[in-house]
């Protein structure tokens, strides 16, 4: 049998790994972006001090559970492996900050020094995965018993026994639509994927080519859902991030906030972004030697889809993601196990 996963985000990556530990061969995964791990993603910046590392969407990983666990703990190279040992404080719709929940900041914080996105490529050189980047599959089609890939120009990618879908749910549903599949089937398949509710995140990123004061904190979160500000995240807490004397803070705006400026000018979004900025973690961030904004179309589901919905619908076609258990590394995680253990199964 042969496997393919579309989409090399945390979900499809666990999910080709999982079949690659069972001896499970051929699987190809495809991702149409150069990049892996979707939202574990790291941009790199270099500076005059040197080269800085920012976590730009999802900002450290939790273990608490498999199969994350087993692999960054155990199975994975563990050198650039680090816990940012700092807690989460929390704030309100007038930047009010107090601590936060002891029992949420339990636990190791992990990242990797050189970003999340380490992760993945560990994945794939641990696992000997082979990922196909910068390929857009376009259609499924189901052909004799086996599923046909093509890709947005109708290029064949090859048919395969079974096949993962390991993208955003508004994608995943795009995807069907334009695929070739038993009506009644692909109709139900469809509509599930599109009853996935999404909240859009702008992220903007405020960089100093000068150190800043330290605080008892590594990040704020919001708490009452009232504040145009959901996260700001020091990444000079981070071990390996920043180099030293220098700082960057990563500044996430709440779903109202995003999708209201989402058609607006970049340097109008970083602009407000920063007053906001300033109101809440005060005028020492005023003045950034540097910046950036990075928009995420589908950041944290809010409306998820119940697994029995898409996975069985057809033989053979399975979905991973965060829009079937939560919006958490950790759990798009445990999404692709449990696709590739169907496989398995």
């Amino acid at each position: 049998m042969t496997v393919a996963i579309i989409g090399a985000g945390i979900a499809g990556l666990t999910a080709a790994y999982t079949l690659h530990q069972a001896n499970y061969t051929p699987v190809t995964t495809f991702e149409k972006s150069r990049g892996l791990t979707g939202r574990a993603a790291t941009r790199w910046y270099d500076r005059p001090a040197g080269r800085v590392y920012v976590d730009h969407g999802a900002q450290y990983v939790k273990t608490a559970s498999d199969p994350l666990s087993q692999l960054m703990l155990s199975t994975l190279d563990r050198t650039e492996l680090t816990d940012i040992n700092r807690p989460v404080w929390v704030f309100d719709a007038h930047n009010h900050i107090i601590e936060g929940d002891p029992l949420q900041n339990a636990g190791a914080k992990w990242s990797y020094t050189k970003g999340l996105a380490t992760l993945g490529r560990l994945m794939v050189q641990a696992g000997g995965l082979t990922v196909k980047t910068e390929v857009r599959v376009g259609a499924v089609h189901l052909e004799n018993n086996a599923y046909r890939l093509a890709d947005t120009e109708g290029r064949d990618l090859g048919t395969y026994s079974a096949v993962i879908v390991a993208i955003p749910a508004g994608q995943a549903a795009d995807l069907i639509a334009a695929s070739t599949l038993p009506s009644a089937e692909q109709t139900r398949i469809e509509s599930a994927l599109r009853a996935v509710v999404y909240r859009r995140c702008l992220t903007v990123v405020l960089g100093y080519d000068r150190p800043l004061a330290a605080r008892p904190y590594y990040a704020l979160v919001n708490t009452d859902r009232a504040n145009p500000i959901s996260w700001a995240a020091a990444e000079h807490e981070k071990p390996g991030h920043v180099p030293t004397g220098c700082a960057a803070w990563v500044v996430q705006m709440a779903g109202a906030y995003s999708k209201d400026r989402w058609e607006a000018d970049k340097e109008t979004v970083i602009r407000e972004v920063g007053a906001l900025a300033e109101g809440l973690l005060g005028p020492e961030v005023a003045a950034p030697d540097w910046t950036d904004l990075q928009k995420w179309r589908y950041s944290l589901p809010d409306v998820l889809a119940a697994p029995a919905a898409l996975n069985g619908v057809l033989p053979g076609l399975y979905f991973a993601g965060d829009y079937l258990r939560g919006g958490r590394v950790h759990l798009a995680a445990e999404s692709g196990q449990e696709a590739a253990r169907a496989i398995l199964g």
